[in-house]
């Protein structure tokens, strides 16, 4: 994630990032957020490809396209299974020279690390493993949200917090708006607000 982070930052992207693994909020976040920062509010020069049974000689076409008054062109692949089977061939062979105007977002639930697709993307761009996150880890990142809105929590009241959420983040980002609309005009979020 340090990577993407940094890319984010600096805005020196690669050519083609892999985005995959069990945590669906990480991937949708670092999907938008490259998104927003490539293509900005641009929607000529991005497109998005969903599903298995891509037509791949579209994507490389498209791909291949320069960019209509823009510095690139994104284009964006969910869930294609094309990283656990075969039939990547085509986009193996494409994306060495594949121009620096385009830059490709995969976005997968399913890998298989030894696909010659995947050693491409990592050869050639990043890919990003994005696994659920330890309890510091979410406890943190729920605070920050917390913080960010004015509100206060102490580690024991963040525990119990994370004990009934669980550790999706998805879910953990829902029960924080609820637990921030109740505790509206309230600094410090008590045990009692938790339960």
């Amino acid at each position: 994630m340090k990577t993407l982070n940094q890319d984010l930052k600096t805005g020196n992207f690669r050519r083609v990032y892999l985005l995959f693994g069990e945590e669906a909020f990480l991937k949708r976040s670092y999907k938008n957020r490259l998104k927003e920062a490539i293509a900005g509010g641009d929607t000529m020069n991005v497109h998005t490809f969903e599903g298995k049974g891509l037509d791949l000689k579209e994507v490389i076409s498209l791909a291949d396209t320069m960019p209509f008054f823009a510095d690139r062109r994104l284009i964006v692949v969910e869930d294609s299974g094309l990283f656990k089977g075969s039939g990547a061939e085509p986009l193996v062979e494409y994306l060495p020279q594949m121009p620096d105007t385009t830059c490709m977002i995969f976005s997968e639930s399913e890998v298989d690390k030894r696909s010659r697709l995947y050693k491409k993307v990592k050869e050639l761009g990043y890919a990003a493993e994005l696994e659920r996150q330890d309890a510091g880890q979410l406890a943190a990142w729920a605070g920050g949200i917390l913080s960010r809105e004015g509100k206060k929590i102490t580690g024991r009241t963040m525990e119990r917090f994370l004990a009934k959420t669980g550790d999706d983040m998805e879910n953990i980002r829902m029960e924080l708006e609820k637990l921030i609309s109740y505790t509206m005009g309230r600094e410090v979020i008590t045990d009692q607000d938790v339960e």
